[in-house]
């Protein structure tokens, strides 16, 4: 009769070789999915974070437009802090940083230049003759907030605004 052979390996069982290695994986790949997870949730958080910023920018193009409807006039010269009035609603043009908003709204208000001859706007990088145009305010903006995981951080843009109330003529 031939001989069988003996296995004293316990199929049920787990042998200590295998525990080993299933402690090394857990000991790698743990900490290695919570730095993924961890990143993730900071990137979630800055793209948040600068999505606010763009729709604070929209909000403060509204209100631009909103303050020229009400009074040409209104879009006064100099640099300023738009800010909202605490439980009114309306808005405060302000000389210092304000403490109140997150997101904090600064406005550069200017008359708009224009090509002498063409009358199109002259834009920075533009040479030759020019005039003001007291009808177009250019108004630069920017929106700045400070998270406490980074440093100060803006966006901006540019924008034109036209006393869309006045006859503007031009000669040709």
């Amino acid at each position: 009769m031939p001989k069988q052979k003996v296995n004293h390996r316990n199929p049920k069982g787990s042998t200590i070789i295998e525990l080993i290695i299933v402690i090394v994986l857990f000991i790698i790949l743990v900490p290695a999915s919570l730095s993924i997870f961890v990143s993730a949730r900071k990137i979630s958080g800055q793209a948040y974070i600068q999505h606010q910023a763009a729709m604070t920018l929209g909000e403060t193009n509204d209100i631009l437009r909103y303050l020229r409807n009400q009074g040409f006039d209104l879009l006064i010269d100099g640099s300023f802090y738009l800010i909202r009035n605490p439980g009114t609603g309306s808005w405060l043009v302000k000389n210092d940083l304000p403490d109140i908003d997150i997101y904090e709204r600064f406005i550069t208000v200017s008359n708009a230049m224009r090509h002498d001859g063409s009358n199109d706007l002259y834009l920075p990088g533009d040479s030759g003759p020019n005039h003001e145009d007291l009808d177009t305010k250019k108004i630069d903006i920017q929106i700045l907030w400070s998270p406490d995981y980074l440093p100060l951080d803006t966006i901006s843009q540019a924008i034109y605004i036209t006393n869309w109330q006045k006859i503007i003529t031009y000669a040709s």
